[in-house]
């Protein structure tokens, strides 16, 4: 019955093309066809700024029906569907699929042209353009009564600026708080006027003289008086506090009492309670959940201390981050009259979580290698391991793969499988010597050492075991920013067994086989992260950045006494690896309404020295496949312009790397969502290697060595996980074909095309 459904619809896409998307709709519809124009008249010249022609093309835009680049060029397959393919409500396949695929008619009056030109003029307004006019005109299409495009036209005249601010200060502390924290910093004379920024510093000017121990202050008790009648588009500001406040709001709070009440979801409410007094908590618990000290260091709120905002919004962010509470509300009491300086009380209330969660995904697998299998992970996670809101986790995985389609009778590898196992403990704080309780604020901080061995077994090749274990710290002031650190890091990796076929290869090439000799990695991390995708807004993006180490200090004591020319030295009768790594990833986000402009620009380069000359295998860069330069097999571009076309090796590893991608995402449906990319990028080796000639790295000719892929995908985003297919073509290879880099023109690029599904967007 599904795949009958499914027909069904491939039917509805190929034959509904001929049927009109204009017939189901009445005599008062239009169909919106998209924005025709946008016109923005200055009334003097220099007065419109790009800010605002990007704002008001913004606020003007609306997605149709069948939009690509913000225009409705494709076929309208969801207005098709929605209009012409009836299905069974009771038959839940169809129905759902139905309800996936159809999209609605955009009408006229969803876009709402006149209200749109309304608030561009409220918004410009806004942001200083007092005399800012905006209106909009539909224009009905010529050949389609039933269709219609709008467009918007506005004039301008020049924003206004800030000539004089004056700050108002009487006898009264809060006025000389007023005085004393001028907003000069955040608006100053010859600023535009900017309604939203105004506000953000009389907001943030607010918390600070709540920080002072004006609890009942608040933003709108700060008076703003603006004149606009000086003249030349220019206004005098006047700030100052608003007069006759209620003598609440002129007293400053003292921390009297801070009582924290935890308890757990099921409680009834004659629990039996105990209470534990430790430094100025006093902790009301209907059993012993949580170690005292825990929640001392994530309580901002002192007896005696003047209230604070900044200590209310740390302390919520402390417990919440704890990851042991499913409910934390902070509340107070106040008391005392007649006075400039009153008590205030402080009530916490937390409710406990589950201790114990568990997570398990399965999945198929499917690579551009052609390996296909399926995957599991399971994990477990205690929450409150020894009531300090210590995590302990264990996690199994396992995959199968397996190669399919069409091979060259000498390829090798079509069976391979992974086996790991992991487990760690993490704190919910920084473990350092000389700090402790309350001496960092950060929102991030943990303390985590893990321990974790996977097995890869590559039938064809090898078989291989990795041993990881960390010492790493992990923090941030923010949800964006976070830092990690970690001062000890081991990597064991080790052939467990080889096959003649990699023997042969290993044997013939030095280089790999020194990068799977040296696997024995000890060292530091420290990696930086800035995410400010959390909200979406129409400019987002995410810069990683990284640095490893490894081998110096064992290095530093191995190497006394020694003679240079026996290196590579042993440590535990291994060779260990000596080298640095460092790594960037840079994501711009460009968002519109149902559509996004990604840029990315990775950019690696591992080094090795003294006890290497060439980086362990597990360390080392590859290109090509799903998640990085699409139109070509996964790992097999590079290095440089080497190819070897009898190599039954399919892992091309380099030290250096380079890649940019570019790709448009627009939305088709509620759930699918296409896609047009670009992708470019390279590995070289650091080192020259003789059996892979052209692979160096050479500032002045490495651009020339970039592989470029292009091509369309799917994306079905059904919220909890985006299935996503991609069709990519090879349009320049690394190396020359027939005397070409450039391979349009040659009848390779759709020959050589590469169709991967992968789960999650590529970056």
């Amino acid at each position: 019955m599904r795949i009958r459904t499914a027909t069904y619809a491939i039917l509805s896409i190929l034959f509904l093309p001929g049927c009109s998307n204009t017939s189901k709709l009445t005599d008062d519809q239009l169909l919106y066809t998209g924005r025709q124009k946008v016109v923005i008249r200055e009334s003097q010249t220099g007065s419109k700024s790009p800010a605002v022609k990007m704002y008001v093309k913004s606020a003007t835009d609306f997605k149709v029906n069948n939009a690509l680049f913000g225009r409705r060029v494709l076929p309208p397959v969801g207005l098709w569907i929605n209009n012409y393919w009836k299905v069974d409500e009771e038959k839940k396949f169809g129905s759902w699929m139905h309800k996936s695929l159809a999209g609605k008619p955009v009408l006229i009056s969803d876009v709402n042209p006149g209200l749109r030109a309304q608030k561009i003029e409220s918004d410009l307004f806004d942001q200083g353009y007092f005399q800012a006019n905006a209106w909009s005109v539909v224009d009905t299409s010529s050949r389609n009564s039933k269709k219609a495009r709008v467009s918007y036209f506005v004039d301008l005249s020049p924003p206004y600026t800030y000539n004089i601010i004056d700050i108002i200060s009487e006898e009264e502390s809060i006025d000389t708080l007023l005085y004393m924290e001028s907003l000069g910093e955040q608006i100053k004379p010859g600023d535009q006027f900017n309604l939203e920024k105004l506000t953000r510093a009389r907001n943030e000017f607010s918390k600070l003289i709540q920080n002072q121990g004006y609890f009942y202050f608040a933003p709108e008790f700060i008076g703003l008086l603006a004149d606009t009648t000086i003249g030349k588009n220019q206004m005098n500001l006047e700030i100052r506090k608003k007069l006759e406040l209620p003598p609440e709001v002129l007293a400053r709070y003292v921390i009297d009492h801070v009582v924290v009440h935890i308890s757990r979801p099921y409680d009834s409410a004659v629990v039996v309670t105990d209470t534990t007094q430790y430094n100025d908590l006093s902790i009301i618990s209907s059993g012993d959940y949580l170690k005292p000290h825990v929640l001392n260091a994530a309580v901002f709120f002192n007896e005696g201390d003047l209230y604070s905002n900044d200590a209310y919004e740390r302390t919520v962010t402390r417990l919440n981050s704890l990851g042991v509470f499913s409910y934390v509300r902070i509340s107070f009491d106040t008391f005392g009259e007649d006075s400039l300086l009153r008590r205030m009380d402080v009530r916490i209330d937390l409710i406990m979580a589950d201790n114990i969660s568990s997570e398990f995904e399965a999945n198929v697998v499917t690579k551009s290698t052609g390996f296909t299998g399926p995957a599991i992970s399971f994990a477990v996670t205690h929450g409150n391991a020894i009531k300090g809101a210590e995590k302990i986790h264990l996690r199994f995985n396992g995959g199968i793969e397996w190669q399919w389609g069409k091979k060259a009778e000498d390829e090798l590898g079509t069976f391979s499988y992974d086996l790991g196992v992991g487990t760690g403990l993490t704190f919910p704080r920084l473990i350092l010597p000389g700090r402790h309780g309350k001496n960092l604020s950060h929102q991030i901080q943990q303390t985590s050492i893990n321990v974790e061995a996977n097995l890869l077994n590559r039938t064809a090749y090898y078989k291989m075991i990795s041993i990881k274990t960390n010492l790493k710290y992990t923090w941030g002031k923010t949800s964006e920013i976070q830092h990690s650190f970690s001062p000890v890091y081991i990597n064991s990796v080790n052939l467990l067994a080889t096959t003649p076929a990699f023997d042969s290869i290993v044997e013939d090439n030095i280089y790999i086989q020194k990068s799977f000799e040296e696997q024995f990695i000890v060292g530091m991390k420290y990696d930086f992260s800035y995410d400010n995708t959390l909200k979406t807004r129409p400019f987002n993006f995410i810069f990683q950045g990284g640095i490893s180490t490894s081998g110096n200090a064992i290095d530093l004591f191995n190497s006394i006494g020694k003679n240079p020319e026996d290196r590579p030295y042993t440590f535990i009768n291994t060779v260990y690896s000596q080298h640095v790594k460092l790594t960037t990833d840079f994501r711009f986000y460009l968002n519109g309404i149902n559509k996004t402009m990604v840029f990315r620009l990775f950019a690696g380069v591992g080094i090795p020295y003294l006890n290497s000359t060439v980086l362990p295998y597990v360390e080392q860069f590859f290109s090509g496949g799903a998640y990085s330069v699409r139109g070509f097999t996964s790992r097999s571009i590079g290095p440089g312009s080497f190819y070897d076309s009898e190599s039954t090796y399919i892992d091309q590893s380099g030290d250096v790397k380079l890649e940019g991608n570019l790709e448009y995402r627009f939305g088709i449906s509620k759930v699918l969502k296409g896609a047009v990319f670009l992708d470019a990028g390279n590995i070289w080796l650091m080192n020259e290697d003789e059996k892979r000639p052209g692979s160096k790295f050479e500032l002045d000719y490495f651009y020339k060595q970039l592989a470029i892929g292009t091509g369309v995908g799917l994306r079905f985003d059904f919220n909890f996980f985006v299935l996503r297919t991609d069709l990519g073509f090879p349009i320049r290879s690394p190396y020359l074909t027939d005397g070409e880099n450039w391979l349009i023109g040659t009848g390779k690029v759709f020959s050589n095309s590469m169709f991967y599904l992968a789960i999650g967007y590529p970056f």
